[in-house]
């Protein structure tokens, strides 16, 4: 009996080896998914939609986009790097950082740099020692500590480039952890994710009980974690196991009734210990969404139509320049095209702006380096 089971378990191996081998590992459905996670976000930003009703929830709360964000990110380097595993029998952690490398640095010095000549030159600035601590912050990917104690805006049009650094510093140990959980059995997994659940809260915890200001709860990898955790397991398949009890539809409905139950809650500048249930909730709804998007054959339909995967293949760029595409259709507006600056004016042309930006960022400055992304590829993935 044992030796059948062996067999078969060998079998299931060498299958996995096959598919990991021929498959592209590209899911167009999440690039559209991206594109609405970016809307979250860019919502949030826009101070002119916190009164009306429906959408000011949207605003408060729309910083869940960028859980939205890490959720996707963690469930596609999990599932990149276990796929390398079973086709090369390794993970090469060089190829991964210099694939991160490429992705990520290109247009973020880009447009740091863009951001410090715009207050030099522009803004006539004066480099104080606190813009100095937090350009060393943006040029170190180590800006979301620096945030905690000097703000997020002492330069133009930076206030969300913390989530870079806060994801790099993940990068740093995705690989070495897939590495190790794809050479451990299940119930060390398991083991790993409760330890690393349990250890985050109790340092959650401290903080709130010392009363450490926000948003230091908020840009800190150990304490804001929930998402990237989640995103792992669900990259691991910790939750298809619901499959065969619950349809895939359910999902996405639990994760809206659960933002439902989040916006009840108190936001994350609050502090106390309710943020640990909000920061919970957040991780489950989002690792729902991706979860019932993956599975279910009408939401795979819907989030690949073109135009958003089209614009979910911008949504790095998106993220960047919004806050410069905001600001544009404010300074559109002062110099009086005959319009007032009104939600919804306000809301298309910076949306309209950042699009295009983004359009030409992509052309101009991803896409060379993207290709040089390709030469360090083991498991072939999203085009370009």
């Amino acid at each position: 009996m044992n030796f059948v089971i062996n067999i078969l378990q060998m079998h299931n191996r060498e299958s996995e080896f096959e598919q990991a081998k021929n498959e592209r590992m590209y899911f167009p459905e999440l690039d559209g998914l991206r594109f609405f996670a970016f809307l979250l976000v860019f919502i949030s930003h826009q101070s002119l939609l916190s009164n009306i009703p429906y959408l000011s929830s949207v605003f408060n709360f729309g910083w869940i986009g960028v859980d939205l964000f890490f959720s996707l990110s963690a469930y596609l380097f999990t599932k990149l790097l276990i796929s390398e595993n079973l086709k090369s029998g390794t993970i090469s952690f060089r190829k991964f950082y210099a694939r991160r490398v490429f992705r990520i640095w290109p247009v973020y010095y880009f447009f740091v740099g863009f951001s410090i000549l715009y207050f030099l030159i522009i803004v006539d600035g004066v480099v104080t020692s606190p813009i100095l601590t937090r350009l060393i912050g943006l040029l170190t990917f180590t800006d979301n500590i620096f945030c905690i104690t000097h703000g997020y805006d002492l330069l133009p049009f930076i206030t969300h480039l913390w989530t870079i650094a806060y994801e790099e510093q993940f990068y740093v140990f995705i690989p070495v952890l897939i590495f190790i959980l794809t050479r451990s059995s299940h119930r060390t997994k398991i083991i790993w994710f409760v330890l690393s659940v349990v250890i985050f809260n109790l340092a959650r915890i401290a903080f709130i009980y010392n009363k450490v200001p926000h948003p230091a709860i908020y840009v800190l990898p150990f304490t804001h974690f929930e998402s990237i955790i989640l995103g792992i397991a669900l990259g691991f398949g910790g939750f298809d196991f619901l499959l065969t009890r619950f349809k895939s539809i359910y999902f996405l409905i639990i994760g809206i009734l659960l933002f439902l139950v989040v916006i009840q809650l108190p936001n994350v500048q609050f502090i106390s210990y309710w943020l640990t249930l909000t920061y919970s909730i957040v991780g489950l709804l989002t690792s729902f969404i991706v979860f019932s998007v993956l599975h279910n054959k009408k939401l795979i339909y819907f989030f690949s139509i073109s135009a958003f995967v089209f614009l979910g293949k911008r949504s790095y760029g998106l993220y960047v320049y919004h806050t410069l595409g905001m600001a544009m259709a404010h300074a559109l507006f002062k110099i009086n095209i005959g319009l007032s600056l009104n939600p919804l004016s306000a809301f298309v042309f910076g949306l309209f702006f950042t699009i295009v930006i983004s359009i030409i960022s992509y052309r101009i400055i991803e896409k060379p380096f993207l290709l040089l992304k390709k030469k360090y590829e083991i498991v072939v993935s999203r085009p370009i």
